[in-house]
C-alpha cells in the first residue's frame, strides 16, 4: 500500500504574540423573490409535498441590499439553502452564505446558519473567509415589509474576527568581510544555487553554531529551529581546514544577543579571521585570532530580538558573515 506524502500538511509554532479582534457591524437587508414572480431569486428543487412543508428543499441566491428600497444598492447575495424542519409546525432551517459582491468586501465571505420560526429571531455567524476569517458573531432578522410574491428582511450582523500574528519578519545585518567565494545561508547552498523553504522553515531560534578555525574562520555551519517547529541544520561552509571546535550548544531558554570578531586579509583575501558569539548567558569564542592589522565587526540584536541564523560567502575559508535577526518568542 503507498504511504501518504508526509508534506501534505505542516505545522507552525504556537502562537506566542497576542490574537488581535476586529469587530464588524452590519446593517442589511435581503430581499426574498418567490419563485414563478418577476425577479425570482430562489428554487425550489425538492418538494416531497408533506404537511408544514415538511422536507422541502430550496435553493437562494437572495439579494443583500444597504437599504430597504427594492432601488438601494446590492452589496452582498446569500446564497444557499433553506430546508422545512418542521413536521408539526412551519419552521425553515437556512443555511446559506453571504458573499459580498461591493468592492469594499469583494471576495469575503459570512457562513450563517439556523432557524426561521418567526418574523423575528436571530441566526449564527459560523465562520468566514477574506476580511472575515475566524469570524463568530450572530445575525438579527427582523421582517419589514411584504412584496409581491417576497419580502424584506432586516438583518444585523455582530461578528467579531481574529487574526493570526503575521511571522516576524527577519532581518540581516552584515554582511562583514570579502567578496571572494560564493554565497551562502539558509536560502543557498555552497555554489550559491538558491532554494526555496517555506515560511515554517524559516528560522526562529538558532540552537547550535559549529565552526572549523585555526589562523582564522575555515568554515561555519549552524542548526536552527523553524518556524514551524522542526530542527534545521544548515552548512557547514567554508573549507575543510582547521580544527573543528566544540560546538557551541544552546540551552532551551538560551539566546544569541551579540556577535564579535574581525575581518582581514589572508592568503591574498579579505577573510572573516575571528568570532565571538554572546549569548544572554555567556560568551563563546573567540573563534579564529585576533590578529593586528585586522578590522573589527560587532552587532547587537534590538531588544526582544535574537539572532537566529547566518549568511555570507565560503570558498576556502569563509570570506564573509552576516547575521540574521529576529523577534525573539515570548
Amino acid at each position: 500500500m503507498a504511504k501518504a506524502n508526509p508534506s501534505y500538511y505542516q505545522t507552525t509554532a504556537p502562537v506566542s504574540a497576542p490574537v488581535q479582534y476586529q469587530e464588524h457591524l452590519f446593517h442589511l437587508f435581503v430581499h426574498q423573490q418567490l419563485e414563478a414572480t418577476n425577479g425570482a431569486n430562489q428554487l425550489i428543487t425538492v418538494n416531497p409535498k408533506l404537511p408544514q412543508g415538511f422536507g422541502v428543499t430550496v435553493a437562494t441566491d437572495w439579494d443583500i441590499r444597504d437599504g430597504p428600497d427594492t432601488t438601494a444598492k446590492v452589496v452582498a447575495r446569500a446564497q444557499g439553502l433553506h430546508q422545512g424542519s418542521g413536521k408539526s409546525s412551519g419552521a425553515w432551517f437556512m443555511s446559506f452564505n453571504t458573499v459580498f459582491t461591493d468592492e469594499r468586501f469583494k471576495g469575503s465571505s459570512l457562513s450563517v446558519q439556523g432557524h426561521l420560526v418567526s418574523d423575528e429571531g436571530e441566526w449564527v455567524v459560523t465562520g468566514g473567509t477574506g476580511e472575515f476569517a475566524f469570524a463568530q458573531g450572530v445575525v438579527t432578522y427582523k421582517k419589514i415589509k411584504e412584496l409581491a410574491g417576497g419580502n424584506i428582511r432586516e438583518l444585523r450582523f455582530h461578528v467579531v474576527c481574529f487574526n493570526f500574528p503575521k511571522p516576524n519578519t527577519l532581518t540581516k545585518v552584515g554582511p562583514w568581510g570579502g567578496n571572494g567565494g560564493t554565497p551562502f545561508g539558509p536560502w543557498g547552498g555552497n555554489g550559491g544555487i538558491p532554494f526555496e523553504i517555506t515560511e515554517a522553515e524559516q528560522p526562529q531560534r538558532l540552537e547550535s553554531v559549529t565552526i572549523q578555525s585555526n589562523e582564522v574562520i575555515d568554515a561555519i555551519a549552524f542548526t536552527y529551529i523553524g518556524q514551524g517547529g522542526a530542527r534545521r541544520t544548515v552548512g557547514p561552509f567554508g573549507g575543510g581546514g582547521g580544527v573543528k571546535q566544540p560546538i557551541v550548544q544552546l540551552g532551551p531558554s538560551e539566546t544569541v544577543k551579540e556577535i564579535f570578531g574581525t575581518t582581514g586579509n589572508f592568503q591574498g583575501s579579505n577573510v572573516v579571521t575571528s568570532l565571538s558569539i554572546v549569548t544572554n548567558v555567556k560568551i563563546y569564542g573567540p573563534f579564529g585570532k585576533q590578529s593586528n592589522g585586522t578590522t573589527p565587526f560587532r552587532t547587537t540584536a534590538p531588544d526582544k530580538h535574537s539572532i537566529v541564523g547566518f549568511y555570507g560567502r565560503s570558498g576556502q575559508f569563509v570570506d564573509q558573515l552576516g547575521a540574521y535577526v529576529r523577534p525573539t518568542p515570548n
